[in-house]
C-alpha cells in the first residue's frame, strides 16, 4: 500500500466523510473497520489460527493503536542477526513497506498510509512443531511485558518454518539486547565500561553507581586518571578538603543520541575536591562520593563525574561539574549561593571572636551577640566600637536627651566580599554619633532604643546601625548610625524621645494649676514625632475672641472663637518654631468639668 497524500476533502465538522455519522469530522472506526476486513482476502499466513488471532487483533484496535499484520518474510531485507534475547536470536532488518498507520488526513484509503523502509527488529519465536496456541500465547505475553515496545505483526522464515514477531526498532546492535530507552536507542550494558582504580572498593562503588543508571543522560561515573587534569588552580581550602578548579583533557563521556555512539565532551572544565589525609580512609572517600550520587537529588547541581587520586600526596579527589554553590570550610550548600556566603560559618566565626572584645556590660554583650547570631547576607554585623575609633566628631543637634555628631569611623564597618568569600572593612566611614545623656544609668531603654535600628535593616536602609560604642569621660552610651542618617533626618526634626529640636526652650514657664492636666500635656508633648505634628498645648482663655455659641448637648457647649496667638509650627527651612495667628478654633466646653477626673481626661484623649 503505497504512501498517499489527501484525495478526498473533509467532511462537514462532526460526520465522517465516508457514512456521515456524527461524532466524526474524519472517518468513524466503523468504516476503518470495514476497510480492514475487506482486506482481510488480500493476505493469509497460511493458518486459520494465526488468521484468526489478527484479525481480531485489527478488529479490536482503537483509532491511535498500531495495527498487528501478518507479514511477508519477502518483504524484509538487509537481515542480520545482532544478538540473543533469551536464547532467541534477534536480527534487524528493513520492511520494505513500512508499518500501517492510520492517518486522518489520508482519506483515499479510510486515512491508512504506509511509510516504506523502516527499520525493524525480527525476533524468532519457537519451532511451529511446539503448537500453534503456544506461539500466540507467547505473543500474548510478550506484549504485556515489553509495554514500551511496539508490536508490528507477526511473519514466518519460509526456510526454518520458525514465526517471527516483528518488533519496533528497539534492540541494541552491539549486544542484541533490548535498549534501556528504546526512544534514544541507548544500550545501559554497552553505557558501562571497564575501569580499574587500583583499590577493590573503589572499583565495586563506581560499578554499583553506574548500575544505577536508568538514562542515556546519566552521567558516567569513572576512574579518571589524574594526569587527566591540567590548569589545576585552587580556589579554597579547609581542614577538610580543598578545592580546585580544572580542565579535564578528554572531558566526560556522552552520549550522542543522532549517531547512537559514545563521544567525550573534551576540554571540560571541572572541580577537584581533594580529600586531605584520606589515603587510608576508603570509607571516608566512598560516603562522601555518595553525597553526589545519580540517586542522591539534592546534588543535581553538583554531579559527580568519578573519582581520581593525586599521585605525589595519594589523597582522593572527587570530580565534580562544580563546586560554586558550596562553601569551602564546611562543604554546605551556600546560605547565599549567589554571594558564596555561609551563615553557619560566619556565625561560628563571630562566635569564636567574643572572647576579643567587651563592653564591660553583661546586658549590652548579650544584646551585641544575640543581634550577631541573627545575622543575613544583607544585614549589617553589629559590634561593640571602642571609642578610639572615632574621628573629625562635630556635633549636629542636641536635643533633650540625646546629642547627634557626625564622625568618621577609622577602621570602618565589616562587609562581606563576595569575591575573597570574607568580610572585610570598609575604612575612613562617615557615620553619625548619637549620644545619649546619662545612658548608663537606664540600660534597658538604651537597648530598647538600639534595637528600633537592629540587624534587622538591610543594607540598603538609611537609618541602619553599625553598632553600639561609648563616651570614656561621661561614661554615655552612644549608637553608631548609617551617616546619611543624620544627614537627612536629624537635621529635619530630632524625634526619639519625644522631642523636636528646640521646642522645650519655648514652653518652660506654661502650668494649668492642675497636676494632672500637666502630666497630660507634657505626655502628648513628649509623643511629637515629626515636625508637622500637631502641639498639643495648655492655652490661658483670654487667648480666645469672638467667642460665639454653636451648639449644646447633655455633656457639653460648642463655640466657634479665634486663637489670638495661634498654634505652633515647625519650619524646617528658619529651624525655628512660629505662630499662625488669628486661628479659628472649636471650644468644647465640658459641663461640670471643675473637679478633674478620668472621664474628663479620657474625654480630652478621645478629642486628641
Amino acid at each position: 500500500m503505497p504512501y498517499r497524500k489527501n484525495t478526498i476533502s473533509e467532511g462537514p465538522i462532526g460526520q465522517c466523510v465516508f457514512c456521515s455519522k456524527a461524532g466524526f469530522r474524519f472517518t468513524c472506526k466503523s468504516c476503518q473497520m470495514n476497510y480492514l476486513k475487506k482486506n482481510f482476502k488480500n493476505w493469509t499466513s497460511g493458518n486459520k489460527k494465526i488468521n484468526n488471532f489478527i484479525q481480531q487483533k485489527q478488529l479490536k484496535k482503537s483509532q491511535r493503536e498500531i495495527i498487528f499484520e501478518w507479514i511477508p518474510y519477502d518483504g524484509f531485507s538487509d537481515i542480520k542477526g545482532i544478538g540473543k534475547d533469551d536464547i532467541v536470536t534477534v536480527y534487524s532488518a528493513i520492511w520494505k513497506d513500512g508499518q500501517l498507520r492510520y492517518d486522518k488526513y489520508d482519506l483515499f484509503t479510510r486515512g491508512f498510509i504506509r511509510v516504506p523502509n523502516e527499520k525493524v527488529a525480527l525476533k524468532c519465536l519457537d519451532n511451529p512443531q511446539n503448537g500453534i496456541d503456544k506461539i500466540l500465547n507467547k505473543i500474548d505475553e510478550f506484549s504485556i511485558n515489553n509495554r514500551d515496545l511496539k508490536i508490528y505483526g507477526l511473519s514466518q522464515n519460509p526456510n526454518t518454518k520458525e514465526y517471527i514477531i516483528v518488533l519496533q526498532n528497539g534492540y541494541c546492535k552491539e549486544c542484541g539486547e533490548k535498549y534501556t530507552n528504546i526512544m534514544y536507542t541507548w544500550c545501559k550494558p554497552c553505557h558501562i565500561k571497564i575501569f580499574t582504580s587500583g583499590n577493590e572498593e573503589i572499583d565495586d562503588f563506581i560499578h554499583e553507581i553506574q548500575s544505577q543508571i536508568h538514562d542515556s543522560s546519566d552521567i558516567v561515573v569513572e576512574w579518571i586518571p589524574y594526569n587527566q587534569f591540567n590548569k589545576i588552580e585552587e580556589i579554597g581550602k579547609s581542614d577538610f578538603a580543598t578545592i580546585c578548579l580544572a580542565v579535564w583533557k578528554d572531558g566526560p563521556l556522552h552520549y550522542d543520541n543522532e549517531s547512537w555512539n559514545w563521544t567525550r565532551n573534551s576540554g571540560k572544565k571541572v572541580a577537584l575536591k581533594c580529600l586531605n589525609n584520606s589515603r587510608n580512609d576508603i570509607n571516608r572517600v566512598l560516603n562522601e562520593a555518595k553525597k553526589y550520587s545519580v540517586k542522591n537529588n539534592d546534588c543535581r547541581e553538583n554531579k559527580i563525574y568519578g573519582i581520581s587520586q593525586n599521585p605525589n600526596t595519594k589523597n582522593y579527589i572527587m570530580v565534580l561539574n562544580k563546586y560554586d554553590k558550596y562553601c569551602v570550610k564546611c562543604d554546605k550548600i551556600y546560605t547565599e549561593t549567589e554571594y558564596k556566603w555561609c551563615k553557619p560559618c560566619q556565625i561560628n566565626h563571630l562566635k569564636e571572636n567574643f572572647m576579643n572584645w567587651t563592653s564591660e556590660n553583661k546586658e549590652i554583650d548579650n544584646f551585641i551577640q544575640k543581634m550577631q547570631l541573627k545575622i543575613s547576607y544583607k544585614n549589617i554585623t553589629l559590634e561593640w566600637i571602642p571609642y578610639n575609633q572615632f574621628c573629625d566628631i562635630e556635633e549636629i543637634c542636641k536635643g533633650w536627651f540625646a546629642t547627634v555628631y557626625s564622625a568618621i569611623w577609622k577602621d570602618g564597618p565589616l562587609c562581606y566580599n563576595s569575591k575573597e568569600k570574607k568580610y572585610l572593612r570598609e575604612s575612613d566611614k562617615a557615620i553619625t554619633l548619637k549620644y545619649f545623656n546619662c545612658s548608663q544609668n537606664v540600660i534597658n531603654e538604651f537597648l530598647n532604643e538600639a534595637k528600633n535600628y537592629s540587624i534587622k535593616k538591610d543594607i540598603l536602609s538609611k537609618d541602619k546601625i553599625y553598632g553600639i560604642s561609648r563616651k570614656p569621660n561621661t561614661e554615655d552610651y552612644i549608637l553608631i548610625l548609617y551617616n546619611e542618617y543624620s544627614q537627612e533626618y536629624f537635621k529635619e526634626c530630632y524625634v526619639k524621645y519625644g522631642e523636636i529640636v528646640g521646642y522645650r526652650k519655648i514652653f518652660t514657664n506654661w502650668i494649668s494649676g492642675n497636676e494632672k492636666i500637666d502630666n497630660l500635656i507634657q505626655e502628648m508633648q513628649s509623643k511629637i514625632n515629626l515636625y508637622g505634628d500637631i502641639l498639643f498645648e495648655w492655652i490661658p482663655y483670654n487667648q480666645f475672641i469672638d467667642i460665639e455659641k454653636i451648639g449644646q448637648g447633655g455633656f457639653a457647649t460648642v463655640y466657634s472663637a479665634t486663637w489670638k496667638n495661634g498654634p505652633l509650627r515647625y519650619y524646617k527651612d528658619k529651624n525655628e518654631w512660629i505662630r499662625s495667628s488669628d486661628k479659628k478654633v472649636a471650644l468644647k466646653c465640658l459641663n461640670n468639668s471643675q473637679n478633674i477626673n478620668n472621664e474628663f481626661l479620657n474625654e480630652v484623649i478621645y478629642s486628641i
